[in-house]
């Protein structure tokens, strides 16, 4: 998902506060479990109603800290942004934070898409290969595609590296055409 700009000023403020506390990992699980909460289809629905009122937002904003008891630094964020009307961006900011988060701990997520489950010994030389090459900690997703026929497709940062067997038969199908 596209991080709005707004989504990135808030969650780069709070991941910089809660540095300040030595806070950011736990922030960013209470973070990730309150804007979960928050996306539940009924709270949801009170959040997008016609023009909630500011009011209404804190109290919603009350009854999270008193129920969940957060760290003092995220209950006064969610009061801030109850207070600027944000709370329905609070899902794009936790995501944002969680990216800033893993890009400040030196961490970045690849996706890992296989024909059939990789074993062990095969995800940790993928994840070894990418680490290497990004010279970062990578934390895997993994899918499986059966379309692929064989081989694995990995995207990291927007860039995909294409090692399947379906992309090599095309090339070499492209090859053989040009030959001609």
């Amino acid at each position: 998902m596209p991080q709005t700009p707004a989504a990135r000023r808030y969650a780069k403020a709070l991941l910089e506060l809660a540095k300040e506390q030595k806070a950011q990992e736990l922030i960013g699980q209470e973070l990730s479990h309150i804007a979960a909460a928050l996306a539940e289809p009924e709270v949801a629905q009170i959040l997008t109603r016609q023009a909630p009122s500011a009011k209404g937002s804190k109290d919603l904003v009350k009854q999270l800290v008193t129920s969940l008891s957060p760290h003092p630094l995220l209950a006064n964020f969610l009061g801030v942004l109850a207070e600027n009307d944000r709370l329905t961006s609070l899902t794009d900011i936790s995501e944002t934070y969680q990216t800033l988060l893993e890009e400040a701990l030196g961490k970045i997520r690849v996706q890992i898409r296989s024909a059939a489950p990789l074993s062990k010994k095969e995800l940790q030389s993928v994840v070894d290969a990418f680490g290497k090459l990004t010279k970062k900690t990578v934390i895997p997703t993994l899918e499986v595609d059966p379309d692929l026929l064989g081989g694995v497709v990995v995207t990291l940062a927007g860039q995909v590296y294409d090692a399947s067997l379906k992309s090599q038969l095309r090339r070499m199908g492209e090859a053989l055409a040009q030959q001609e």
